[in-house]
């Protein structure tokens, strides 16, 4: 069988101008991928990535802490939903029904502190109605990484192990499909995955088999008790 290797990207800049940057936590995030793996003996035959900045850096970290010049091919449909747009398309709708919401637009409370709270809200929202393309809709994004997904194991060769450098929503997309979930119990598993994390994928290209190998696995970013490597955001 041949295995789908999905990495989230690196620690982004949350909060910065520059989001999309790796920060300093996610560039060594990279980099202890990459050792990891070559201390593991892993061989990756193909390395595939999205097209932003934050899955880009995070492939080429690792593979430069591999020692290795690999080709990393770039496939845009495994790019993150834009959060930002998101967020400003729907909590203006969702504020005339929601306090909290209310109360974070108006900046009564903390931001930092409730926004992990606001941007499920929003996300629910998204998977659970249709919005009339103001935003691209979870279908249509599911639909999107999971055909750039398909691309990737039909074009791979028995036995081929293919690194997907991505982010944490097409992560879930994968995840709804291939274990039958509702969008719901999909982010329910979302909001556990870290940076830099790893989730396998087996394949057979006999009978179109695929089976979950393991989900979310970041151990080697942990080292003793210092969790410092170890990040949700």
């Amino acid at each position: 069988m041949g295995a789908i290797y999905l990495v989230r990207h690196g620690q982004a800049s949350f909060g910065s101008s520059r989001y999309d940057r790796l920060s300093e936590i996610g560039r060594l995030q990279g980099s202890r991928l990459g050792h990891y793996w070559r201390e593991k003996g892993l061989h990756i035959d193909r390395w595939v990535t999205g097209s932003l900045e934050r899955q880009v850096d995070t492939a080429a970290l690792a593979l430069e802490a591999m020692g290795l010049a690999t080709d990393v091919a770039q496939e845009p449909r495994f790019n993150e939903f834009d959060h930002v747009r998101l967020t400003a398309a729907l909590l203006p709708r969702l504020a005339e029904h929601d306090a909290l919401i209310q109360d974070y637009l108006a900046a009564r409370v903390d931001r930092l502190a409730v926004f992990q709270r606001v941007f499920e809200k929003v996300v629910t929202a998204w998977t659970d109605q249709d919005w009339g393309g103001v935003v691209e809709s979870w279908p249509d994004f599911s639909a999107r990484v999971n055909a750039a997904l398909d691309s990737v194991i039909e074009s791979a060769e028995s036995g081929t192990n293919v690194a997907i450098v991505t982010s944490g929503g097409p992560i879930t997309a994968m995840l709804e499909r291939l274990l039958s979930l509702s969008p719901a119990y999909a982010f329910q598993m979302n909001w556990s995955i870290a940076n830099a994390s790893i989730t396998k994928i087996q394949f057979s290209q006999q009978g179109g088999r695929r089976s979950l190998g393991y989900f979310n696995q970041y151990h080697y970013l942990q080292q003793g008790a210092d969790r410092t490597l170890v990040t949700l955001r």
